[in-house]
């Protein structure tokens, strides 16, 4: 039997999870011991209807008469989070080549991905130009010059949206240290330039906002930006798309924002300023990413030792944040970290938290209360849902952690497997051709013995095909 997290420790944002008589987590209904013991640790939830219910809330809050949204699949660009993105209608912000393929093979079509970032080779454009992308968006003059140079030698009309920075001030915001966009000062030269351009279809303005916390930079960004589409339209151009970018920050953030409290304000805003100019509404585009799935995601460790050290107990884990929370390391801020199997106990030992890579920067916690936890006990680590996965690296030449999706029906579905050895080693062993894909062949097979079936007898006592004497636990 569940029922809700206790006071304590219950945050809004996680409606579902629940806990059982003996203190176990469950999400959806599923219990955390159950799916470690089914998936292994460490591992990363992602549930599926608190995904669907942001996108939702996302997508409603706004009033304006024509809106898109496409996915920011950078912060998380599983397959399986893709396809649930084009069900509830979303487009997709591609980063990379490689995120147009991804986004091709969870069936979007080309129209429905714009190509953003801040380098392109002339190869990276040809294949969205002949791909047929909804846009490839320029950020400096010499990447214009580089779509204008293959779009003659192809012969093929490539469109385009030019990235502007608008040097915005407000408060402790400012984009004047960002280094996406053209600056303000060469923005109509860069609309002249692709107007001029007989292969360019100048047809869209775009403002990379970046960490916002005051919804009124969207109106700064969006004031500046039909300023340019009018000298655009001056020009002979006209202006289909203004794409104000993401930068909507996610619910544990400090100074978190609902778009639900904003989002008609800046609709009616937008219109006004079109409306008034006597200009055709363009469509607007957002590029939410992490506010849509960062505090879906969690993540499941195990503690696998522990020390009493300078006063202080440390758990160590077998999560790091470098393959496992890399968040932690890049922008210096704990997350909430559940003792899953004991949420019962009290929390009345201070303790340090670290992963179990070979570096002493490897902390998940430096500091923070946790029930008296022994080796075996589960740790589950909040708001993980963005940018963990897609930055975990192999550091120690560790295989990075498999994920998988809740379901509101309490379903469970392996969307990522964990790495394997002969992937991590491919790129050197392609080239250097120093050890036989037997050998490796090998000493995997030695590796994937289930150890525990072995060694409590569930299984013949057989190993590799071979049999052998049970041995007793």
């Amino acid at each position: 039997m569940t029922k809700k997290l206790l006071k304590r420790v219950a945050k809004k944002r996680w409606e579902f999870l629940k806990q059982d008589t003996d203190g176990i987590l469950h999400v959806q209904g599923v219990s955390v011991k159950d799916i470690a013991k089914k998936y292994g640790t460490p591992l990363y939830i992602m549930d599926e209807e608190k995904i669907r219910q942001r996108v939702r809330n996302f997508v409603t809050s706004f009033t304006y008469p024509n809106l898109r949204v496409q996915y920011a699949c950078k912060v998380n660009s599983n397959l399986e989070i893709l396809r649930i993105m084009r069900e509830e209608g979303l487009e997709l912000d591609a980063s990379s080549v490689g995120e147009i393929i991804l986004g091709l093979l969870a069936d979007f079509r080309p129209d429905q991905i714009t190509f953003t970032n801040l380098y392109k080779t002339e190869q990276d454009i040809y294949f969205a130009a002949r791909i047929g992308v909804q846009a490839i968006t320029a950020d400096s003059l010499e990447e214009l010059d580089k779509i204008i140079s293959v779009g003659n030698r192809i012969k093929q009309t490539i469109k385009v949206f030019l990235r502007f920075n608008p040097l915005i001030e407000l408060g402790k915001y400012s984009t004047k240290n960002q280094q996406y966009g053209i600056t303000a000062d060469e923005a109509k030269k860069a609309i002249s330039k692709a107007v001029k351009s007989e292969y360019v279809e100048l047809v869209g303005l775009h403002f990379h906002g970046s960490y916002i916390f005051n919804p009124q930079v969207y109106k700064i960004a969006a004031k500046f930006l039909q300023k340019l589409a009018k000298y655009a339209k001056e020009k002979g151009a006209q202006i289909k798309y203004i794409d104000l970018g993401g930068g909507f920050p996610s619910e544990e953030m400090k100074g978190y924002f609902d778009t639900q409290d904003m989002g008609k304000d800046l609709s009616n805003y937008i219109v006004n300023l079109f409306t008034k100019s006597n200009m055709p509404l363009p469509i607007l585009i957002f590029e939410p990413g992490k506010s849509l799935v960062m505090n879906s995601g969690m993540g499941l460790m195990e503690v696998i030792s522990k020390k009493w050290h300078q006063r202080k107990t440390t758990l160590i884990t077998n999560g790091s944040t470098y393959g496992f929370v890399p968040d932690i390391m890049a922008y210096k801020e704990n997350k909430d970290i559940l003792p899953a199997t004991k949420m019962n106990k009290r929390r009345n030992e201070r303790v340090r938290i670290t992963g179990c890579t070979c570096d002493e920067i490897d902390v998940i916690d430096k500091n923070t209360w946790m029930p008296k936890m022994e080796s075996g006990d589960i740790l589950m680590i909040m708001d993980i849902g963005a940018y963990n996965q897609v930055i975990a690296s192999n550091f120690n030449n560790l295989r990075r952690a498999s994920m998988i999706l809740v379901k509101e029906d309490g379903t469970t579905k392996l969307i990522r497997r964990r790495d394997r050895y002969s992937e991590m080693f491919a790129p050197e062993l392609d080239v250097l051709k120093v050890a036989d894909p037997k050998e490796l062949a090998e000493l995997y097979k030695i590796f994937r013995v289930n150890l525990d079936k072995v060694w409590r007898g569930n299984t013949n006592g057989k190993e590799n095909g071979k049999k052998g004497k049970k041995h007793k636990s």
